[in-house]
């Protein structure tokens, strides 16, 4: 039997379930690198402080124990082959060694791991790179704390007590449209100008503490005199320019969820150019999209999966249990029920995904591939 349940009648369970799908525990990774027997030393405090961390040592072979990975080859490749596999990189050596090592490795701000740099004696732990971001200053924070050390840190607006827009920007889980915006907004910031904050897709800013100089805004058309601020920073998933006639930045919150189904072996090419096409249609920013669902049965569809990683979207399996529950809401399909047992994929998925959110966009079928778009509004 095929029955819907109004909302108000889903079981608590499949409440619970839903936001059980929706939750990404991870585990911090760290890497602990060194080049010295003294630095072995403090690597080793260090690893039993961060208990609650996974923390992977790095040293040279002759100073290496049972539990140590051992650095075969020169310190710039080596560096090379850790730096996206860590959250935050420790480097326990002069400072001068590490600059040279990352450089020719490091690419964006956005995607740069934290670096953090301590001499040997452990009296000082510095924010090398990626302060914000990266997690750096926290790290820094964090191991001068448990170590009883110094935090050194640089970035202009922790030393004043103010926000970066990054920081902002990740608070609210949000990401940055424009990277060169997002600088020349944190620059006026950072030099106490008025910055209207206009917040249209109501972000979360209850454990947000805004600088004096940043106003909440409650949309756009308040902005009616423009000389009272010198920059704008937006909440917006539109993609739609913004003419305004001062600097001004677009963040763009992680709201979006896609239904997606798909005939076996589709490429992934073919479901990524669907998606930016049909966000495209509807003005709404592909950095916004948080997962994309679908059955277990695709669970391990390589296009989707190649989808997923292209837009750093989590891959979100709805049990069939939960599509049958709700599926009789949408269109029925004969074919995908030969096929799935099931009778609707891409809408039921998208909707449970996104905790029962709402439609932006119904079923679209695009040539052995269906999509649908759904708000989170949790």
């Amino acid at each position: 039997m095929n029955t819907a349940y109004p909302s108000f009648m889903i079981p608590a369970l499949l409440m619970n379930t839903v936001k059980g799908l929706n939750k990404t525990v991870k585990t911090e990774k760290w890497a602990i690198v060194t080049l010295s027997q003294d630095g072995m030393v403090l690597a080793n405090r260090l690893a039993k402080h961060l208990d609650d961390r996974e923390c992977h040592i790095y040293t040279k072979d002759k100073y290496a124990k049972e539990t140590t990975k051992i650095i075969t080859t020169d310190i710039t490749t080596f560096m090379g082959s850790i730096i996206g596999a860590y959250q935050i990189i420790c480097c326990i050596m002069a400072t001068g060694i590490v600059v040279r090592a990352i450089a020719p490795h490091l690419e964006h701000k956005s995607s740069d791991p934290g670096i953090l740099v301590m001499d040997t004696n452990g009296e000082f732990v510095i924010s090398l790179l990626s302060g914000h971001l990266g997690g750096a200053n926290d790290a820094a924070r964090l191991v001068a704390k448990r170590l009883d050390a110094q935090a050194v840190i640089t970035t202009g607006t922790d030393v004043k007590g103010t926000m970066a827009v990054d920081v902002l920007a990740q608070k609210i889980n949000c990401t940055i449209d424009n990277f060169t915006d997002a600088k020349d907004v944190t620059a006026l910031i950072l030099n106490g100008d008025p910055v209207a904050f206009v917040n249209q897709e109501n972000c979360d800013l209850d454990a947000v503490i805004l600088p004096n100089n940043i106003e909440v805004v409650v949309d756009l058309t308040d902005l009616n005199n423009l000389n009272k601020y010198q920059g704008v920073v937006i909440t917006t998933l539109d993609t739609k320019k913004t003419d305004l006639p001062i600097p001004n930045v677009k963040l763009v919150p992680r709201k979006l969820v896609l239904g997606v189904g798909c005939r076996r072996d589709t490429p992934g090419d073919r479901i990524i150019q669907a998606i930016q096409e049909t966000l495209g249609s509807l003005n709404l920013n592909i950095k916004g999209i948080k997962a994309l669902a679908t059955i277990g049965l695709k669970a391990e569809e390589p296009g989707i999966i190649e989808a997923g990683t292209f837009f750093n979207a989590k891959k979100v399996i709805i049990p069939n249990e939960m599509v049958q529950m709700v599926q009789s809401r949408f269109e029925a399909s004969d074919f995908v029920f030969k096929t799935t047992g099931l009778y609707a994929v891409s809408e039921p998925c998208g909707f449970v995904a996104s905790g029962f959110g709402k439609c932006l966009l119904e079923k679209q079928k695009l040539g052995g591939i269906t999509l649908s778009v759904w708000l989170d509004e949790n």
